[in-house]
């Protein structure tokens, strides 16, 4: 070192001139570092704000700036182009100033189509810098939740307040300690969408602190240091997402490329040191190989710890040791002291061999900065005392030497690369794939005499050229598309027979048959079908939404054997696609029994408007559906029906149609066609095609191969799919098929109404299941529905809701069987789920045909929403718009702020005591995440919020029963546990004299509970006689009477009959007017001075009613009379009724007949105003 310090002494002044040059040129290039960095840093700022998107190639910067920027203030677009040519690679980055925009770009834009381009766009938030270019499989969730700091007494009802005008709310967590069961101080917000949970972050209070909240799995991750980074780590730097199909069959994911090139990542996961031959590494002592899912994990020497990193004068030791630590465990990074031309190297030590192996793997070839390649080999004692050697003796000093040395160092274009550990036959270096889209030239048939990793033969075959994909069938044959007919032939000749990762391979073209794929008939059936019954293993890291909606399929699918076993439906063909039976609640039974039933009134009518024709039928998204299986021999024959969904969906249904003889005996194929994934099978009259309906131009292309006639008369049918879609492309849709064929019906079956109760619940259920309903929010009504399809081309649009389809069109025999198959009492939920489910129908036919279809509906039901398209910009427009009666509220309502919350229960009773204590008895509801009829009671002071849970009682499972304070007790009449199981009345024990105590009810051993026998032996009858639930009652004061009302007595039957108590619960008997209430249940009952008001209710036949009837309890004969009031009262049951003073308030409850749930109404008891 002394010697070299010496002869720097004695430059010339002409070598120090160059010097200074050369270091002032460094210093710019610092400087150019240095932005690079900080630009790198801007374009993330704030998180999210960036797209990435897949264009067409010919799209200018313009066009794409005219189609975004109405989402939002754009600050850079960039478009990726080829550094030697110029030309656009088709991908392009556009920056937004705010999260929102971008989230609200991508959600519009994301598979639409801009003129004059053909090919649809694809728009996805962009990774940041410093996640990558791989995407996470939770990634979808990153900016669905919101993480905020809050105070430790704010509730989620509080959030909620607060939150719920940005956007619409899946879920609100309230992190609390688990011991303590206090609030910790934070919380995470769950929206439904990207741009919502954006916007809240934006405009919300700063002292919330809100950031997006990390996914679990990203989480889980991070918190494991010591475990190698998978395939979604941080860890690939600046490169875009690629189109990579993953092997079906693999347990492991490879890493994916740091590069630039956007090429699949280079495999294998762990490779051998390229430096070393095989037969070197094997006669190494020191060194030890365990074949792990066909990779080699080095497990032990010494020097494998350390890395040779070569770079560009303007990377320092700073920059190096900040990149490589972006692997974990990195131990050590200096600077080799050698002085060369332009370059610097360095030595990079990790913790274990496992690591050095995966930086090495990651960051050679990487571009850092941009135009330099980093070079980055295996420790080799040889090469860094010839690099000190040569360079103190300058032998390294000229440019010749350097390119010596780099073709030592880079494994870019050196022989190294000709020879793989994996495979015993040299080999040419990689080449650049080719596009994704471009034409098969020539198909490879790869079979390998056991498994080998599909990221192996990847690798392999890349190195001939102009590869676009490779494919997994099975374990044991994949098959390798080149796009040019020369790099297959070489690529065949030089691997047929050769070996991979120890495994000889043999390579056949496509046409010709393969033998020992056909050894084994009854064996590959087999295989066939398990992989059908694999419910979502094929779950590709790209497609997660995509695959979210495929799993709705497979729920579908055995929600709707669950219905056709228990005798709702007749489909002999359904259960052919399932491995097992479910038994589905009452609820999701009846949901699909209707949706069946409507779908076949679509079927029915169809055919009956085209009798005797040639007619096609398209099932969109459909699934397992096995409609063309049930279908007649008559309609068969004339009927072409096609099946319609994701390639992935539909080769499942054709291995389960081939395994099952009920199914293939009815289908064999006679043509088949693929194009990629993409494919279609027929047999002239059933064909199946796999195929994303948004590629409509591939679409268009399979309809044709399979010989659908664009002027024959089609229904298509989309049983909840459109919805999942996002409006533009919902809308591209609709347009296609108006583009394609010439005369058609489109039937939909989908959800309306997202705004309401009920609506919300099911917004969220759809979207916690990763399927979120993504149309509902623009067309959330019936109305909505038919002007938009009148609006988008149908000459008729016609809709009619399930409650609508149920009540009038199914008859009273068919009523009464359904109510027979299973108990069943959930009616508002039924009659809820009815209301927010249409059919919709637009109708492109000629006249003769709308006006049959539409008489024929106007016959069925008692009303339709319908549009015609020469009235759509007519005030006469038959559809009005909800909007139009859009009424303001005069009244707020605020929740109870309470030290604790509630259990969420229905069918409950609620008692004040003393003014002061509310108790809630019973009820069905959620405790620790189950359903299930609840016997907590639980006692609310309102004085201050505290709730006391009363758990050390006897008191049994009561639902549907009515309370009412006698003394020292509280009396439950009535009541069931399950629909078939109806309560005894019972007492509890207050024990009034001890009111103190309830503040620390923590303490209180336990409440008495004993059953109250009725007293009815003056009547000759059994007190089980008197049984019932739904009913309704009520405490008369003046009189000291208890009235019970009405209720069910059994599944099919309600009552009107009129109990009489004294307030100890005695019966006492009574006579009643001639003139009374007609049957009924889910009513109200309160007491005004002398009398009981009666209020709603639903009849018998389960339409609600508006009647208010008055009893007078003041006479020994009772006397019922119907109260007359002087305005509209909206019909209603399940609500709840208060009198104050002289006005009846009447709240909320049920009726599915009504646009909306029933709000508030006031009714005075005096005039009848209301």
């Amino acid at each position: 070192m002394m010697n070299n310090w010496d002869q720097s002494r004695n430059v010339s002044s002409e070598d120090q001139s160059e010097s200074s040059n050369k270091s002032t040129s460094s210093h710019k290039k610092r400087q150019q570092l240095s932005t690079l960095f900080n630009k790198t840093a801007d374009v993330d700022d704030p998180p999210f704000s960036r797209l990435f998107l897949l264009i067409p190639k010919a799209m200018s910067e313009d066009e794409l700036r005219n189609a975004f920027e109405i989402h939002g203030n754009i600050q850079d677009i960039h478009m990726v182009r080829d550094r030697r040519s110029q030309e656009s690679k088709g991908i392009a980055y556009i920056k937004y100033e705010k999260a929102s925009a971008a989230a609200r770009a991508m959600e519009e834009m994301n598979g639409t189509i801009i003129a004059p381009h053909t090919r649809p766009l694809k728009a996805i938030i962009s990774s940041s810098r410093r996640e990558g270019s791989v995407r996470d499989p939770d990634e979808h969730e990153k900016m669905l939740r919101l993480f905020v700091v809050i105070p430790k007494h704010t509730t989620k009802d509080d959030l909620r307040k607060v939150f719920h005008k940005y956007g619409s709310i899946i879920n609100i967590k309230v992190i609390k300690d688990k011991l303590t069961g206090e609030n910790k101080g934070f919380a995470y917000i769950s929206f439904s969408k990207a741009s919502e949970a954006a916007y809240a972050l934006e405009q919300c209070d700063s002292s919330y602190k809100p950031k997006f909240a990390e996914p679990f799995s990203s989480k889980r991750h991070h918190d494991n240091e010591d475990t190698l980074p998978s395939s979604a780590s941080i860890y690939g730097a600046i490169s875009p997402p690629y189109r990579q199909k993953m092997s079906t069959s693999k347990q492991h994911l490879s890493p994916s490329s740091i590069s630039n090139d956007h090429r699949p990542s280079p495999p294998p996961l762990l490779p051998l040191p390229s430096t070393r031959s095989l037969s070197n590494i094997e006669s190494n002592q020191s060194l030890t190989l365990s074949p792990v899912n066909n990779s080699y994990h080095l497990l032990e020497i010494n020097n494998e710890r350390r890395l040779i990193v070569r770079c560009g004068m303007t990377i320092t030791v700073y920059h190096i040791s900040k990149l490589f630590d972006l692997i974990p465990n990195m131990e050590e990074c200096s600077p080799l002291n050698i002085n060369t031309f332009n370059e610097h190297y360095f030595i990079v030590r990790y913790k274990s061999c496992q690591f050095a192996t995966y930086a090495r793997e990651k960051l050679h070839a990487f571009q850092f900065p941009d135009g330099e390649i980093l070079s980055v080999q295996y420790y080799d004692e040889k090469i860094v005392n010839d690099l000190i050697n040569q360079s103190q003796n300058g032998k390294y000093g000229d440019t010749s030497g350097i390119g010596q040395l780099i073709h030592q160092m880079s494994n870019l274009q050196g022989s190294q690369e000709e020879y793989v550990d994996y495979c015993n036959v040299p080999l040419p270096p990689k080449q650049k794939y080719a596009s994704f889209d471009a034409p098969v030239a020539k198909t490879l048939h790869i079979i390998p005499q056991r498994p080998i990793s599909e990221d192996f033969i990847r690798d392999i075959f890349n190195r001939f050229g102009n590869l676009i994909d490779v494919r997994t069938i099975n374990p044991q044959l994949c098959y390798v598309m080149f796009s040019d007919e020369r790099s297959a032939d070489t690529a065949m000749e030089t691997m047929n027979g050769q070996e991979i990762a120890l495994v000889r391979i043999r390579i056949i073209e496509s046409d010709k048959s393969v033998d020992s794929t056909t050894a084994s008939v009854v064996h590959r059936k087999r295989q066939k079908m398990e992989e059908a019954f694999r419910i979502n293993q094929r779950k590709s890291r790209k497609a997660r939404n995509d695959v979210a909606v495929q799993g709705t399929n497979d729920s579908s699918i055995l929600s709707k054997v669950s219905m056709v076993k228990l005798g709702y439906f007749n489909d002999l063909f359904l259960r052919e696609f399932v491995d097992k039976d479910v038994r589905r609640s009452p609820s999701i039974n009846r949901g699909y029994y209707i949706r069946m039933k409507a779908l076949e009134y679509a079927l029915n009518m169809f055919y009956t408007v085209y009798d005797q024709k040639e007619v096609q039928i398209v099932n969109l998204g459909a699934g397992f559906d096995a409609t063309w299986f049930r279908l007649d021999d008559e309609r068969k024959q004339r009927t072409h029906f096609i099946d319609i969904d994701f390639p992935e969906v539909m080769q499942r249904k054709l291995a389960l149609i081939e395994v099952r003889s009920r199914l293939n005996e009815q289908f064999e194929p006679i043509h088949t066609y693929s194009s990629l994934e993409n494919f279609a099978v027929t047999n002239e009259k059933y064909s199946l095609i796999g195929v994303d309906m948004r590629d409509s131009l591939t679409l268009n292309t399979l309809l044709q191969t399979v010989k659908v006639d664009e002027t024959k008369p089609t229904l298509l049918i989309s049983e909840v799919v459109l919805t999942y879609m996002g409006r533009s492309s919902c809308n591209r849709v609709i347009q296609w098929i108006l583009d394609f064929f010439q005369e058609c019906i489109l039937c939909t079956y989908e959800q309306i109404l997202p705004d309401d109760g009920f609506g919300q619940v099911m917004v969220a259920h759809f979207a916690k299941l990763g399927s979120p309903l993504k149309c509902i929010h623009q067309y959330p009504t019936s109305e909505s529905q038919v002007q938009r399809y009148t609006y988008l081309g149908f000459d008729f649009s016609l809709c009619v809701n399930m409650h609508n389809f149920y009540r009038n069109y199914l008859s009273t025999d068919e009523h009464n069987r359904i109510d027979k198959l299973e108990p069943f009492d959930e009616i508002e939920e039924w009659q809820s789920k009815c209301a927010h489910y249409i059919l919709l129908f637009g109708l492109r036919t000629p006249s003769n045909i709308s006006k049959q279809w539409f008489e024929q509906m106007n016959q069925d039901f008692t009303s339709i929403i319908y549009s015609k398209k020469e009235n759509l910009n007519n005030n006469n427009n038959n559809s009005c718009s909800l909007n139009d009666e859009q009424v303001k509220p005069n009244i707020q309502f605020e929740i109870y702020p309470t030290t604790m919350t509630y259990a969420q229960r229905f069918g409950h009773q609620s008692i004040l005591i003393d003014e002061k204590y509310v108790w809630t008895i019973g009820g069905f509801g959620t405790v620790d995440g189950r359903h299930r009829r609840l016997k907590t009671i639980e006692v609310l002071n309102i004085d201050n919020g505290d709730i006391q849970r009363l758990d050390n009682h006897l008191l049994g499972e009561y639902v549907f029963h009515t309370c009412h304070r006698s003394d020292n007790l509280i009396l439950s009449f009535f009541g069931r546990k399950s629909p078939g199981k109806l309560n005894a009345c019972a007492s509890i024990d207050i024990n009034s004299n001890s009111y103190h105590k309830y503040s620390v009810f923590q303490n209180y051993i336990g409440i008495c509970c004993f059953l109250l026998a009725l007293q009815v032996t003056n009547f000759n009858e059994d007190e089980k006689i008197l049984r019932r639930w739904r009913h309704c009652s009520c405490y008369i004061k003046e009189t000291n009477k208890i009235i019970i009302f009405g209720g069910y007595i059994s599944m099919s039957k309600s009552t009107n009959d009129t109990l009489c108590l004294q307030s100890n619960g005695q019966l006492i008997p009574s006579q009643f007017s001639q003139t009374r209430p007609t049957n009924r249940h889910s009513a109200c009952f309160n007491a005004y001075k002398h009398m009981a008001v009666l209020s709603g209710g639903i009849l018998e036949n389960d339409e609600p009613t508006n009647e208010i009837w008055l009893l007078d309890t003041s006479k020994d004969v009772m006397n019922w009379t119907l109260f007359q009031t002087n305005g509209r009262v909206i019909p209603r049951y399940s609500h709840s009724a208060d009198i104050i003073d002289d006005t009846l308030w009447l709240l909320g409850g049920m009726n599915a007949n009504e646009r909306r749930p029933p709000g508030l109404c006031k009714i005075n008891l005096i005039t009848g105003e209301v």
